[in-house]
């Protein structure tokens, strides 16, 4: 994403945050904490450069599972993701069963996940509608590899760590379960470019 992009998507959040502030619905949250154990689904791009010189695919899917916390017009959030990444660049191995000793001919695959934190505001648009803006730090760890083989050759994949922007959105349904849409805007070139996640969280 360009410069000129981030600049629109910062002015479309700082507009809402300000519409949610000054409108007559903003609810007093008070200073009570509340948490909430999240389930999500995410796609995630790569730059098509970076992904091409690593031999894999532009854009990839994840799951995964978070913990979130609030406290007034305060939020944080915490997580893992696992990423599902096509390898445009296989590599073959022979390979032994420690069992059995048979060998095979396997191919390799991508391993990719992650974990994140982030923190920032939040301003209730309703009593059910919440935006935000967090900003926070991602470690990526993507290799390729033969899967589940203990001295298999395998090699890094150039994908580095980054911090990034959040924006985010959520609805709550109940007082137990509410869903959110959030956009993650990757700050350097370090082969990232955006991923948008969509999560359900739990509180209990």
């Amino acid at each position: 994403m360009n410069n000129y992009k981030k600049k629109v998507l910062a002015g479309i959040v700082l507009a809402a945050v300000a519409s949610a502030a000054s409108a007559h619905q903003v609810i007093d949250r008070g200073a009570v904490y509340r948490s909430s154990w999240t389930a999500s689904g995410e796609v995630i791009n790569f730059d098509p450069a970076v992904a091409a010189y690593n031999g894999i695919a532009d854009s990839g899917f994840g799951l995964g599972v978070g913990y979130a916390g609030e406290k007034g017009w305060f939020n944080f959030s915490v997580g893992a993701t696992f990423f599902l990444i096509d390898d445009k660049n296989e590599f073959t191995q022979q390979v032994a069963n420690d069992w059995t000793g048979n060998e095979s001919t396997e191919e390799s695959s991508i391993d990719a996940g992650s974990v994140y934190i982030d923190a920032g505001f939040q301003l209730p648009v309703s009593d059910s509608f919440v935006v935000g803006l967090n900003g926070g730090y991602r470690y990526f760890d993507i290799d390729r590899g033969i899967t589940n083989c203990r001295d298999c050759y395998s090699e890094d994949v150039g994908v580095e760590s980054d911090t990034y922007l959040k924006p985010f959105a959520r609805i709550d349904f109940n007082g137990r379960l509410s869903g959110a849409l959030a956009y993650y805007s990757y700050a350097g070139d370090k082969g990232v470019e955006d991923s948008v996640q969509f999560g359900m969280n739990f509180r209990f």
